[in-house]
């Protein structure tokens, strides 16, 4: 069974994802100022965030033109349920909107203190401005999907997996129908 994301249920959860899409304090200091782990600070970063900052998107606020009352309707049950359901995604609309304004907000600030650090001829702000806008591209860049953080292992380039591969084969020398399928099998695998 799937591991529950902790963050995901913390009841602090946007305080959390407002902190990561900030970014001043660093994984550990978020861990230890909302007393969570900082593994699984990063797991939720890696792989909730970019659906939050996905969802802040393309999520347009769309008016609301009335509620649907309880009634003596006999489907008037489901109708209460549907608006729940509709009333928790607006609500997690918002929130995916609001950690895109802030982002927005961070790059905004970053650009306007490069512009004026330009106009004003001081070089050590602009050099740091440059490095702080840089971070906020990859970091972006990283919670939208689009920079992965983990390492990626080619086993097909390890000597150790020409080893296995020649030991599986061997093995199945007495059968040579089974052979061949796993032949094929790990030939398309290392393509």
């Amino acid at each position: 069974m799937p591991r529950v994301c902790s963050i995901c249920r913390h009841p602090e959860r946007e305080a959390i994802e407002k902190a990561l899409v900030g970014n001043d304090a660093g994984y550990r200091s978020i861990a230890k100022r909302f007393a969570i782990s900082e593994s699984a600070l990063f797991r939720h970063r890696q792989k909730h965030l970019p659906e939050v900052l996905a969802r802040g998107l393309a999520a347009v606020p769309t008016p609301v033109h009335g509620t649907v009352g309880e009634g003596s309707e006999p489907d008037s049950h489901a109708k209460r349920i549907a608006n729940h359901h509709q009333a928790l995604e607006d609500q997690q609309d918002r929130h995916a909107i609001d950690v895109m304004q802030q982002l927005k907000a961070i790059n905004a600030a970053c650009l306007e203190v490069l512009r004026q650090a330009r106009a004003d001829g001081k070089h050590s702000i602009l050099l740091r401005a440059v490095d702080r806008i840089a971070r906020q591209i990859e970091l972006q860049a990283k919670l939208l999907g689009q920079i992965q953080d983990t390492q990626t292992v080619n086993i097909a380039i390890l000597p150790e997996w020409h080893g296995i591969r020649q030991m599986v084969l061997e093995a199945l020398q007495p059968y040579p129908e089974a052979r061949i399928a796993v032949a094929r099998a790990l030939k398309g695998a290392e393509s």
